[in-house]
C-alpha cells in the first residue's frame, strides 16, 4: 500500500496534519508518529536548502506499507545530496546541533540513493512485530512442501547428495555464525547487567534478595522441566533425522567435573572453545571488579556498553536468515522421514505450553506463600499484558511497557521496578531454561543414555548456572541450545533438529521470562513494602 503526497516549503505544516491522519490507520504509534515527523522535517528542510531555492522546492512523499512495515520515500530532482553525510560534522551552533542530534539518533533508520538526477531517502519509521513470525510460518510451509515432493521424485542416492551438500552445510554456516556471537555476546551482555547495578542504593540488600527470590523459582522450573522431559519420553523418530549422528554425544559430567571447569585457564579459551559456563564466570569476575572500581572505570562500562549494543546488533544482522534455514531444515526433514514426523512437534509444542501453564502455577503459589497476595489480580492482568510478549519475542523489546506494567497495573513503585526488572531479566529466563532442559532430557532418553542420580543432579547444577547465560533476544535461546546438549550427552548437531519450530514457540517462551521476571519483581518489592495493594487489587 502506497500513499502519495507533495510537499513544498510554503504549505510544509499540512503534510504533517496528513501524516497524523493516515499513519494511525497503519498501527503506527503516537511515538512513531512524533519521530516521524522530526525525520521528515529534517531532510526535507536540507534538501531545501541544498536545491538552492528553498522557496520554490517540491519533494514527493511516499508513505508505503509492506508486510507491516512503514517506510517514508521523499524524493527530489537536484543535484546529489545526502544528508546522512554531514553527521560526522561539527558545528557551534546550538540548532544545527539538535538537528544533526535527531539524525544520529535515527541513523540506522534512514538511508539514501541518487537515481536519475533524483535523491531519495527513505526512513523506516515502525517494523512490524509479526513479520518475522509470519515469513518463518510461510518457510516451514515451504520446506515440507519442497522436501515431499523432493523425496516422491528423487531417488535415494540423489537426496543424500542433496542434503550432504546442499542443505547441510547451509545449516552448518548458520550454527557457526550464531556461535561466533554467542560468547561474546552473553559476556558482554551479564558484564553490563552488573555493571549497571552498581550505581543503586541498597543493591547488595536488594539484589541479593531479588538473586534468591529468582533462583528459587527458576530451580523448581527447571526440575519441573526435568519431570516434564522424562515424561514426554524418547521419540525414536527423531533418530533418522540425524543421518547417523544422533548417538555421537559426548560423556556426562559429573558435579566435580562441573565446578572444576568453570573457572578458565586463560581469558581466551572460553570464547575459543564456547564454554558458556566459563564465559559466565568471566562476566560476573570481571563485571563485579567494574562496579568495584567506580568512577576510575566509567570509560570501561561505556566501552562493555558499546560492545553489548554492538553484538546484540550483529545477532540482529543473523536472526533474520532464520526462516531461510528454517526453510532448509524442514526439507531437509521430510527428505528423509515421513509426514507423520510432524507430529513430534505438537508434542514438542504442546510441552513448550505446558511448561507455560507450571510456570503461572509455581508464580501463584510464590505469590500466596512468600509475597502474601492474592495471585488473581495478577494472573488476570497480565494474561492481558502477555500479548505483548508473545508477540515482540524479546524481554529487552518490551522493557518499556513491563515497567508501565508493574507500576501502574501491579502497584510496584516505581523506583524498584526500575531497578528489579532490567537487573532481574537475566535471573528470570525461566522460559528459556525450561524449554531448553525439556529438550535435552526427552534426546538423552532418546539416544539410549542413562538417567542416573548422578547424572540429573549434575546437569540439574550446571544448567541453573547456565541459565543466566540466554541471551534476552528473539531466537536466541538456540545459541545456548548446543552446550546445554552437551552436557546431556547429546550431539550439539541436535540443535538444527528444533530450528524449524523454535520461532513458533519462542512467544511462549518470551511470556514465561517476562512472567517470571515481573513476579520475582513484584515479591521484591512486597518484602520492601513497596507495593500499592488498592492498585494491585483494583480492576
Amino acid at each position: 500500500m502506497i500513499q502519495t503526497y507533495m510537499i513544498t516549503a510554503p504549505e510544509y505544516g499540512k503534510v504533517v496534519d496528513w501524516l497524523e491522519e493516515i499513519l494511525p490507520g497503519m498501527k503506527v504509534t503516537h511515538r512513531e508518529i512524533l519521530v516521524a515527523e522530526l525525520l521528515l522535517e529534517e531532510n526535507f528542510y536540507r534538501l531545501a536548502e541544498a536545491s538552492g531555492d528553498a522557496s520554490s522546492f517540491s519533494a514527493r512523499l511516499d508513505v508505503r506499507k509492506r508486510f507491516g512495515d512503514v517506510d517514508l520515500r521523499l524524493s527530489a530532482h537536484g543535484a546529489s545530496f545526502n544528508p546522512l553525510e554531514e553527521m560526522s560534522e561539527t558545528t557551534e551552533d546550538t540548532a544545527e546541533l539538535y538537528s544533526l542530534a535527531i539524525l544520529k539518533a535515527h541513523r540506522d533508520k534512514i538511508s539514501h540513493s541518487w537515481k536519475k538526477g533524483e535523491n531519495i531517502i527513505s526512513m523506516r519509521i515502525h517494523r512490524s512485530d509479526s513479520k518475522t513470525a509470519v515469513h518463518t510460518l510461510i518457510a516451514l510451509v515451504l520446506g515440507v512442501v519442497l522436501g515431499v515432493a523432493m523425496k516422491a521424485g528423487l531417488d535415494a542416492e540423489t537426496i543424500r547428495w542433496v542434503g550432504d551438500n546442499l542443505f547441510l552445510p547451509v545449516e552448518t554456516i548458520f550454527m557457526n555464525a550464531l556461535l561466533m556471537v554467542a560468547a561474546p555476546l552473553i559476556f558482554f551482555s551479564v558484564t553490563a547487567g552488573i555493571t549497571g547495578m552498581s550505581d543503586t542504593a541498597d543493591i547488595g540488600r536488594m539484589g541479593g534478595k531479588l538473586l534468591m527470590i529468582s533462583l528459587a523459582k527458576l530451580a523448581i522450573m527447571l526440575g519441573l522441566a526435568v519431570f516434564l522431559g522424562i515424561r514426554m519420553g524418547a521419540m525414536p523418530e527423531l533418530l533418522a533425522m540425524q543421518a547417523g549422528d544422533a548417538s555421537s554425544g559426548g560423556a556426562t559430567v559429573s558435579v566435580r567435573d562441573v565446578i572444576m571447569s568453570i573457572v578458565p585457564k586463560n581469558i581466551i579459551a572460553p570464547f575459543e572453545g564456547n564454554n558458556l559456563l566459563q564465559v559466565l564466570f568471566l562476566a560476573l569476575f570481571f563485571g563485579m571488579l567494574l562496579a568495584k572500581a567506580a568512577e576510575r572505570a566509567a570509560w570501561v562500562r561505556d566501552f562493555v556498553s558499546f560492545c553489548n549494543r554492538f553484538f546484540t546488533d550483529a545477532m540482529g544482522t543473523i536472526l533474520p536468515l532464520m526462516p531461510v534455514i528454517v526453510a532448509v531444515s524442514m526439507a531437509k526433514l521430510m527428505m528423509n522421514t515421513e509426514l507423520t514426523v510432524l507430529l513430534l512437534y505438537g508434542r514438542i509444542i504442546g510441552g513448550a505450553f505446558a511448561e507455560l501453564l507450571l510456570l503461572f502455577v509455581v508464580s501463584a503459589v510464590f505469590l500466596a506463600v512468600v509475597g502474601r497476595l492474592s495471585p488473581m489480580p495478577f494472573l488476570r492482568k497480565f494474561l492481558t499484558f502477555s500479548i505483548l510478549p508473545f508477540s515482540l519475542r524479546s524481554s529487552n523489546g518490551c522493557l518499556p511497557d513491563t515497567l508501565t506494567f508493574c507500576s501502574k497495573k501491579l502497584g510496584i513503585e516505581k523506583k524498584v521496578a526500575m531497578f528489579s526488572i532490567p537487573v532481574g531479566m537475566q535471573f528470570n529466563m525461566v522460559g528459556s531454561g525450561s524449554y531448553v532442559v525439556m529438550l535435552a532430557i526427552l534426546l538423552r532418553l532418546t539416544v539410549g543414555l542413562t538417567m542416573d542420580a548422578e547424572f540429573l543432579v549434575s546437569f540439574f547444577f550446571a544448567v541453573l548456572l547456565l541459565a543466566f547465560t540466554f541471551p534476552s533476544v528473539p531466537g536466541a535461546t538456540i545459541l545456548v541450545m548446543a552446550s546445554v546438549f552437551g552436557m546431556a550427552g547429546v550431539p550439539a548437531s541436535a540443535v538444527t533438529l528444533f530450528i524449524g519450530i523454535d520461532p513458533l514457540i519462542d512467544g511462549f517462551r518470551t511470556v514465561a521470562n517476562v512472567a517470571g521476571n515481573i513476579v520475582s519483581s513484584l515479591l521484591l518489592a512486597k518484602t520492601e513494602g513497596k507495593v500499592d495493594e488498592k492498585i494491585y487489587g483494583a480492576d
